[in-house]
């Protein structure tokens, strides 16, 4: 696809068509960011696609549940519209299994980003996923604040000289806007670090401020390390961002200054 979709008026597709995908590069926002340079970069995106459907060798209609894990260090993501799209374009196709047709998904997926792209399909009652879990550790939404700005400020981070060994806090309030549309995208934001302790009022202004920021999911998730990493400087750090569904497709993106596994934070929580 020459042209990014979001935004513009799409036909359904009746056919399998991997050009429908549209790629967006990763690394001209790191770039700005710093990020390489400045921190190291771990992590992945994981996305869930809740409507997805093929024929089998009869021409039945089958129905599934997918998971795809994208490498935070790929060349390209994915945008989102250009995905659901492209999923269409295989509601008319036959495949003799779900794993047939994974394989061929991940086929073009790992084109496009330039990295492996691990995709599973299960049928609805036998997906994993449809377990719903709560957000690990403890809710920062309960502290008073004053917001004063709805643009990302690194500056409303603080820190005591208190050390922990393990914390983990989440936020139902975080709000970003998607960059091309302007429409509001909503997600749970997740935290775990050791070092010196993050203000819980601090932490909360900050993810507030987010409020009338326009980027991608992943985006919004990079700039969040990054500034939680250079103005807090924890031993170790994984931020996560868990956005709620929209037109079938939830993303989650998480990003560590050190590995981590899938297995380790494929949370699908109750807003989602």
């Amino acid at each position: 696809m020459n042209k990014n979709p979001l935004g513009e008026k799409s036909d359904l597709p009746d056919k399998y068509d991997p050009g429908l995908l549209y790629p967006i590069p990763r690394w001209p926002s790191r770039s700005l960011l710093g990020i390489e340079k400045k921190v190291p970069l771990h992590g992945f995106d994981y996305w869930r696609a809740y409507e997805l459907s093929w024929l089998n060798n009869n021409g039945k209609p089958e129905v599934g549940i997918g998971e795809f894990f994208f490498d935070a260090r790929s060349e390209n993501l994915v945008e989102s519209k250009s995905m659901k799209l492209y999923l269409s374009s295989l509601n008319n196709e036959q495949f003799e299994s779900s794993q047939k047709f994974s394989e061929i998904i991940a086929k073009d997926l790992t084109a496009l980003t330039q990295s492996e792209v691990i995709v599973k399909v299960g049928k609805p009652h036998e997906a994993e996923l449809v377990t719903l879990d709560r957000a690990p550790g403890s809710s920062i939404d309960s502290n008073a604040i004053n917001v004063a700005t709805y643009l990302p400020d690194a500056a409303l981070l603080k820190v005591s000289e208190q050390q922990v060994e393990s914390s983990k806090l989440y936020s139902d309030l975080f709000r970003s806007n998607c960059p091309i549309t302007g429409q509001p995208d909503w997600t749970t934001f997740i935290i775990e670090y050791s070092g010196q302790e993050i203000d819980g009022q601090s932490l909360l202004a900050y993810v507030c401020s987010f409020r009338n920021h326009q980027s991608y999911h992943e985006e919004c998730a990079e700039l969040m390390f990054r500034d939680i990493m250079l103005q807090c400087e924890p031993d170790q750090l994984i931020v996560g961002l868990n956005y709620t569904r929209r037109g079938g497709l939830d993303i989650n993106s998480y990003r560590s200054n050190s590995h981590i596994r899938p297995e380790q934070l494929t949370f699908r929580f109750e807003r989602q």
